[in-house]
């Protein structure tokens, strides 16, 4: 049997949650997810997944340092990280991508299928 490719999502939204783990569900991935900032690092050292969907705007921080405690993580830090969030402001996109995002996709102009081919391309 293969073993699924492990998808991390970071985002306090339920309904993109739902959305985006049934659409990689549905693409042969297992998700997992946390709505919190402060829990995002310390799931990713325990579940290493193969790639994270991180939000930056979070209910109890932002996932620019999320992502940059991802990145001086030893064992973190070669996992891709995709950034979906509604800031759409080039230093938003600039700054989540010098801190280690991957890719950086804009909620309101992204096609869900355009980050799920994304996922593909990255793992």
């Amino acid at each position: 049997m293969k073993i699924k490719k492990k998808i991390l999502i970071v985002e306090d939204d339920s309904f993109t949650i739902k959305l985006y783990t049934r659409l990689l569900s549905d693409e042969g991935f297992e998700v997992i997810s946390t709505p919190a900032a402060n829990e995002a690092c310390g799931l990713a050292k325990r579940e290493k997944p193969n790639l994270i969907i991180m939000d930056l705007m979070l209910t109890d921080g932002n996932g620019f340092e999320v992502i940059k405690q991802i990145r001086k993580e030893t064992s973190l830090k070669k996992i891709p990280i995709i950034t979906l969030s509604n800031l759409g402001q080039e230093t938003d996109i600039d700054e989540a991508l010098k801190k280690g995002s991957n890719k950086y996709f804009v909620k309101s102009n992204t096609r869900f299928e355009e980050v799920v081919k994304a996922v593909k391309e990255l793992i």
